[in-house]
Formats: structure tokens, C-alpha cells, sequence
């Protein structure tokens, strides 16, 4: 399978027009119409995870960081990221980026997070001055013979069609008789030329994002049996849940507090974690977002009695102790490393391991090392 055809579901999951207008995801090196060699999931794109990839003999790796997130005046190959660039160059590797987008995503990293933490009755907060999205989608309609659904719904699913939320592989289809007359000049793979033919049919629907939906109709007569394949598009508009970062849930039943920080430590592969603000005894109510959530402490004040984040500053710290607020740092690397996990389970559990093998880093690190009191590690 080429690249692009993997690029395509990343796109359907977590679709670009999601990310912020200051962000870079997406393609950042390399050439998506290669064949997959093997795919390498992570979160940030470093020489260490170049040097896997070629090892693992994996020329798809996936980041959550962009690589080129600024954009570049020079290519420098003596420096970051310029010999990051020229190691992908010369050994073939594409990098592809998913990141606001997937932090916004729904079942991204921040519904991933709240899953680990097992939160119930998980809700969006929305940014403020936000509005519920409006999302927009086509329903593909075509027509086929009952002993070629499989292979064409098949080849509609890899071109990104057939998601609905957390769900892959989405299709609808009922049994009814088609008509045609096929002129001189037709090569028809069923009926005869020069007499109307009926044909027992399945209609086959299937669901396609924006970005998706030319890649589907070029799939659809790729895959299509017949030598014209009819097919109809309806543009469907319908609300989205409130777009944004920050997710909200609730403990049940409620932890003590120290057992509550042990959760945290399992699910993040914690060891050390700063708190700003009194002990909640027991936590109820938590709010979560990955990596730097510090914009969001009134959304999460108002939400919840303890907020899991990264990247909190002082006067912050200040600003949520003066709210009544309990703001966990659980440091950046650690809250964000997950996304490959999550990636990974994305794409082995929709069956791409049986396509391509797919890998998680085993190199990464944080670049902060912590000292405790006496100068030990």
C-alpha cells in the first residue's frame, strides 16, 4: 500500500481543519506515493527516532510534534531540524504530523487521556468566545453486483471513506434491480449489448469527509466492475459537538487523594509531578489537557475541582490557587508521549498491522531530568 493511502485515514481521523492557524501538521518530508515499508509512531521527531525508523526498516514515521514547525529561511544541514531533514532525505523516510488537530479530534489524545484516567461522562469544554462546529460530509451512493460489494467497499474504506466518530469500515447497503442498454461502442462486464438489461444490484453508502471525497470517487472507478459506474453525492450538514481542547469528567465513585495521584503516576508512567493548590479529599471532578493547558484555567474552574496539565507557569499557579482550583503538571512529555499509544492501537486495531507493521518508538526521553533533594537521581 502506497503512503498516501495510510495519510488518508490519519487525515479522516483527525482532519486538518481542525488545527490552529499558528500550527504545521501535516506532511512534513518526503514522498507519500511510495510503498509502506512499515510505519513508526511518536512524539517528536528526532535524530534518535530517524536512526529506529531506518532500523525497523519503517519509512512512515507519524509525530505528534511537527518537525517543521517554524517555518525554515535556511536549510542548514549542520544543524536542528536540517539534519533531521537530510537523514530522511537520503534514507526515503516520509514524516507526517498530527497535532492540535489531534489533540482536538474526538477519540484524539485528550479523549485518549481521559480514558486512561477512566473519567465518565466526558464532556468538550469549549474555548471561549467558541460556537458548536457545524460538520460537513458527503454520502457516496453507487450501485454494484452483490459478488463485488466486498472489494469495492473494501477500496472505499482505504480511501478514507466509512468513519463515523470512533467508528471505521461504515457502510449501508440494500438489494434492488438496475437497468441498462448498452450501446455499440459498450463493453459491458454483465448483460448484452443491444437489449435492455435487468441486473439484481446492491446499493452501497458510504460516508466521506471533505478532504477524502476525491480520493473516493477515484477509488470507486478504480474499483467498480463496470465499465461507467453510476453513483450519486449527497452534501450532508450536521452539528458537531463543541470543538476544543480541554476534556471534563467525573471519578466514579470519587478517589481519596493519594490514590488519585497513584492513577495519575499508572496512566502517565509518572515518577514526579508538581502541584499547585490544596489536596482534594476525595477528587470528583477532573479536567484534562494535554501538553500546555495553562490558557485554560477559568474553562476548568468552572468545571472541575482538579486540572491535569503541562507547562504551568507561576503566576498561573497564582491565577488557579485564586480560582479554588488544584492544577496537577504533569510535565509535557509525559501527558503527550501517549500518542504512541494511541496511534498504534488506532492502527492495529482497524487491521493496517495485517497491511504494514507498525511500530512504536522505544527511543524517546524527556529532555528535563529531575534531581531530588541530595543531588540524587
Amino acid at each position: 500500500m502506497k503512503i498516501q493511502t495510510f495519510l488518508m485515514k490519519l487525515e479522516a481521523w483527525a482532519p486538518a481543519v481542525l488545527a490552529e492557524t499558528w500550527d504545521a501538521p501535516g506532511l512534513q518530508v518526503g514522498n507519500p506515493e511510495v510503498d509502506c515499508t512499515g510505519i513508526l509512531c511518536c512524539l517528536d521527531v528526532t535524530p534518535e527516532v530517524c536512526q529506529e525508523a531506518i532500523r525497523l526498516k519503517a519509512n512512515l514515521i507519524v509525530s505528534h510534534h511537527p518537525l517543521l514547525f517554524v517555518p525554515l529561511k535556511v536549510l542548514d544541514l549542520r544543524t536542528f531540524p536540517g539534519r533531521v531533514v537530510e537523514t530522511c532525505l537520503m534514507n526515503g523516510l516520509t514524516v507526517f504530523s498530527l497535532h492540535t488537530n489531534a489533540d482536538k479530534a474526538i477519540g484524539g489524545l485528550n479523549d485518549y487521556a481521559a480514558q486512561l484516567l477512566g473519567l465518565r461522562e466526558v464532556a468538550v469544554l469549549p474555548e471561549q468566545g467558541s460556537r458548536p462546529e457545524t460538520g460537513q460530509a458527503f454520502k457516496l451512493v453507487t450501485f454494484v453486483p452483490r459478488e463485488y460489494r466486498e472489494t469495492l467497499l473494501q477500496a472505499l474504506f482505504r480511501a478514507g471513506g466509512g468513519r463515523i466518530g470512533a467508528y471505521e469500515g461504515c457502510s449501508f447497503a440494500s438489494p434492488g434491480t438496475g437497468t441498462f442498454f448498452p450501446g455499440k461502442a459498450a463493453s459491458p462486464v454483465v448483460g448484452e449489448k443491444g437489449k435492455l438489461n435487468e441486473v439484481t444490484e446492491d446499493r452501497i453508502e458510504v460516508l466521506f469527509p471533505p478532504e477524502a471525497l476525491m480520493a473516493g470517487i477515484a477509488a470507486l472507478r478504480a474499483a467498480h466492475p463496470y465499465e461507467e459506474p453510476a453513483f450519486d453525492l449527497y452534501p450532508l450538514v450536521s452539528p458537531q459537538r463543541v470543538s476544543g481542547y480541554v476534556r471534563a469528567g467525573r471519578l466514579r465513585p470519587p478517589l481519596p487523594w493519594e490514590a488519585f495521584l497513584g492513577r495519575i503516576r499508572e496512566s502517565f508512567g509518572l515518577k514526579d509531578f508538581r502541584v499547585a493548590g490544596k489536596a482534594v479529599d476525595p477528587v470528583t471532578r477532573v479536567a484534562l489537557c494535554t501538553g500546555s493547558g495553562a490558557a485554560f484555567l477559568p474553562q476548568a474552574a468552572a468545571a472541575a475541582e482538579v486540572y491535569i496539565t503541562a507547562d504551568l507557569k507561576y503566576h498561573e499557579a497564582r491565577e488557579a490557587i485564586s480560582r479554588g482550583l488544584t492544577v496537577i503538571d504533569a510535565g509535557h512529555f509525559a501527558m503527550e508521549r501517549i500518542f504512541a499509544d494511541l496511534l498504534w492501537s488506532r492502527l492495529t486495531e482497524n487491521g493496517l498491522q495485517r497491511e504494514v507493521e507498525v511500530f512504536k518508538s522505544a527511543v524517546e526521553y524527556d529532555p528535563f531530568t529531575f534531581y531530588h533533594v541530595g543531588g540524587d537521581l
